[in-house]
């Protein structure tokens, strides 16, 4: 059962409407929403924003517990007992497992401290993504502006709906999600993205908030600023310092200051505690960066598995970075050693590209100079940032190797395409098939995207 911050006004001055099964409207939040700062769809926003707050109606819609939940609704034998999806850290947890203490991000030997009788599933991402699509698809037929933040998170601009209409909408998407796919949504509805948000983790489990225009400074005043994006554990403590631990302590400093002390995202932190999020929703959102890792338990030293498995990360980085028609301006390889410690190499990659080959030579480069500490890996990992669209001019004013290499590679990702993405795999990425659990289309690792 949820209920609202001690603090909460009264509904005098702050009104909001709970729709759901669960009785009651008061709950306590137990853990605060991790989210990015998204600094870019905030400058995006206010570069587009006249100064006045147009009437828009926002949902935020969030599968609850959704691995887990999957994995229970799958196999009967898992339904009312605690259930962990994850082979290093838990990626997702069920309502049972919480009652335990576990929660999301924690190490799994933790989690079995913590709960002795957890069951603990490996997770099966193509399987999320297939109720994912479902879900999305469902959204998109009461509106065209539909962004997918996560897998099972998503935002619809209803744009100038009333409070009716949002009501109405989350109701039938709720009933859709409980008759057709067996789950529990939870939604919460505002007038942009962040009050949608938080109202999502009062609505939990299975429940709708909504916020009334003109509520979002009161409504967000009472919660932590842990709440709000960007907010992570150094910046909270640097703000409990100064005393502002509630958004609404927020709105009794300049925004002058809190951008001093923070820089732009204090600026931001204060337009959110006064309820504006200029963010817009994005229907197709373009990735500025693909990233791919896997975690180690034991941690592991040999030098020949983990060039494989940094070829096989990146490739699987690549093929997609291809997919959604990018290229690659820079590369990083980044490790956590044995004792905790992390470390990385980052490279500019000029011109950039979106060839396989030529970024596995700056991997490779990287991760010989990360091995030098000779420590073993807990965990390993690539990311490709920043990105640019493919252009299709380079192509005219190609040299003869490059064309091949460019024809080689579309080859390679058709077979992979048709064959499943181990239809082909270097020599070097042959220890990989030999020392671990696979299928068609990929390795079974140990990682929280989930063998992505």
């Amino acid at each position: 059962m949820h209920c609202l911050p001690e603090t909460y006004p009264s509904n005098s001055v702050y009104k909001y409407t709970i729709s759901g099964s669960a009785s009651g409207a008061s709950a306590h939040v137990a853990l605060p929403v991790s989210a990015k700062l998204g600094a870019r769809d905030f400058r995006l926003g206010l570069d587009s924003w006249t100064g006045e707050t147009p009437q828009r109606l926002v949902l935020h819609l969030d599968i609850d517990a959704f691995f887990a939940s999957v994995e229970q609704l799958d196999d009967k034998r898992l339904r009312g007992k605690p259930v962990a999806v994850g082979t290093g850290v838990v990626a997702s947890c069920s309502y049972e497992a919480r009652r335990w203490g576990v929660y999301t991000a924690m190490r799994l030997s933790e989690a079995r401290r913590k709960c002795p009788e957890l069951i603990v599933v490996p997770g099966r991402y193509p399987r999320y993504e297939m109720i994912a699509q479902q879900l999305l698809e469902v959204c998109q037929r009461f509106t065209p502006v539909v962004e997918s933040a996560a897998l099972d998170d998503f935002y619809l601009d209803l744009g100038a709906a009333d409070e009716q209409a949002g009501e109405r909408v989350g109701r039938q998407l709720r009933e859709w999600v409980r008759d057709v796919l067996h789950l529990s949504l939870s939604i919460g509805a505002g007038a942009n993205k962040l009050v949608a948000q938080v109202a999502t983790h009062q609505a939990k489990p299975g429940r709708q908030v909504q916020v009334f225009p003109g509520r979002e400074r009161a409504y967000l005043a009472p919660w932590s600023v842990t709440i709000l994006p960007g907010v992570g554990p150094a910046a909270a403590r640097q703000l409990y310092r100064l005393g502002l631990r509630r958004v609404g302590d927020l709105t009794q400093v300049s925004g002058q200051l809190l951008e001093g002390l923070f820089g732009w995202p204090g600026r931001c932190w204060y337009w959110y505690a006064h309820g504006l999020d200029p963010r817009p929703v994005i229907a197709q959102r373009q990735p500025h960066s693909i990233s791919r890792r896997t975690s180690f338990d034991p941690p592991e030293a040999d030098p020949m598995f983990l060039r494989a498995m940094l070829t096989y990360l990146l490739e699987r980085a690549a093929s997609w970075m291809r997919f959604v028609r990018r290229r690659a301006l820079g590369l990083e390889v980044f490790v956590r050693y044995g004792d905790g410690q992390g470390s990385s190499r980052r490279w500019r990659v000029r011109p950039a590209t979106n060839h396989d080959a030529e970024l596995r030579a700056y991997a490779l480069e990287g991760l010989a100079a990360l091995l030098q500490r000779r420590l073993p890996l807990r965990l390993l990992g690539v990311t490709l940032s920043p990105l640019q669209a493919e252009t299709g001019q380079l192509a005219l004013f190609c040299e003869p190797w490059q064309q091949r290499q460019q024809r080689l590679q579309q080859c390679k990702d058709a077979i992979r395409q048709r064959f499943g993405f181990l239809a082909l795999t270097s020599g070097e990425e042959l220890v990989l098939l030999r020392q671990l659990e696979h299928d068609r289309d990929r390795l079974v690792l140990r990682t929280p995207c989930l063998t992505r």
